[in-house]
């Protein structure tokens, strides 16, 4: 196995795992941005001038002259395109011979800090992540064309790494924290609150002997803190008879029938936190609502499906959470309230 480093000396240098330095070239410029091709052993290294392209099958490293100077890059999972963030907020695609195919100019202007490539094998298309300095976060077609709306930020991101199998990313920056984003870019949850800007955010995963995934994430501050995580989700999920709900992807909601194997699965598009079911009830909280689903019939057909009856529009802390026929019951260490579902508290015992 190999890795490449590059530095401000305008050293390009492909290292073995032993740390015995293979091979070296330089830039006219510090280097800003390596990425080595997911497929082969084609690397790509970015300055303030130019990009070249490195294999081992070329005597010589094919560079590129650029219009701004080059902050990030990534491959697509395919090894066939490549992208580059630039400062000037262009963020350039091109094919492995360096040929640029398409050229989005994002309207801010505002610097392209990072950007990745999803490697999910499920989306039809090739989906590019991008976040820039105006601190907004993006989402485009290997086309050049957006998806959806941009969102917000609320910090100058520096980094933006996805885990393996493309469900999940973090972003890390100026706030100062590391955080976990569903593939929509739907914040989910902070991993690591630090104490000066994260500029960079990694994570990868082992396979223990009973073939059970770990997954850790790597970060690296300003102040030179080097800090390790381990991630651990715990199972959330719900019961009642033959109908088994639980949390899938942080935030999908699957409910299966036991006897049938019948599964539907419920979109929320945030994070799932706790799952209640009760006869035809379904209750999901979510960071700042609880959304109770009832189970109906579908015209015309022999299947059922969830739809929304009511919603509590309420940040609430509990830890269990309980749905009735006309009642939700939050378990709040030795306190119990009983809430009706328009969030109305009807009852409230406090245990000793």
């Amino acid at each position: 196995e190999r890795f490449a480093s590059g530095s401000a000396d305008k050293s390009v240098i492909i290292w073995t795992s032993l740390l015995d330095g293979l091979v070296k070239y330089s830039h006219s410029d510090p280097v800003q941005a390596l990425a080595y091709n997911p497929t082969s052993q084609l690397l790509v290294s970015c300055t303030a001038n130019d990009f070249g392209l490195w294999s081992p099958e070329q005597k010589s490293v094919a560079k590129h002259k650029v219009s701004s100077r080059i902050t990030c890059c990534s491959w697509t999972s395919d090894g066939q395109f490549f992208a580059l963030g630039m400062y000037s907020g262009v963020v350039s695609i091109r094919n492995k011979s360096g040929d640029e195919k398409v050229k989005i100019e994002r309207p801010s202007g505002c610097p392209v800090w990072c950007l990745s490539w999803s490697p999910l094998k499920e989306d039809p298309t090739e989906v590019l992540v991008v976040a820039d300095w105006g601190q907004k976060l993006s989402f485009y077609q290997l086309s050049g064309r957006q998806i959806g709306k941009d969102r917000h930020l609320g910090f100058d991101p520096c980094c933006l790494s996805h885990l393996p199998g493309g469900d999940f990313f973090l972003l890390s920056g100026s706030d100062n924290q590391v955080a976990l984003y569903s593939k929509e870019g739907v914040r989910l949850c902070t991993i690591a609150e630090l104490k000066s800007w994260v500029w960079s955010c990694h994570a990868w995963f082992q396979k223990n002997q009973s073939n059970v995934f770990h997954y850790y994430v790597v970060a690296g501050c300003q102040d030179g803190t080097l800090v390790c995580y381990q991630l651990a989700a715990n199972t959330v999920h719900g019961l009642y008879k033959d109908r088994y709900a639980f949390r899938d992807k942080m935030t999908d909601v699957v409910v299966q029938h036991l006897v049938s194997a019948d599964k539907m699965r419920i979109r929320c598009r945030e994070m799932v936190k706790k799952i209640a079911v009760c006869k035809n009830r379904l209750a999901v909280q979510l960071p700042d609502k609880i959304v109770i689903y009832e189970l109906v019939d579908i015209e015309g057909s022999e299947k059922y499906q969830y739809r929304v009856k009511e919603k509590i529009l309420q940040k609430i802390d509990c830890n269990l959470l309980v749905v009735c026929t006309n009642n939700i019951v939050l378990c709040q260490e030795q306190q119990l309230q009983c809430l009706s579902f328009n969030g109305t508290k009807e009852r409230e015992w406090d245990l000793e």
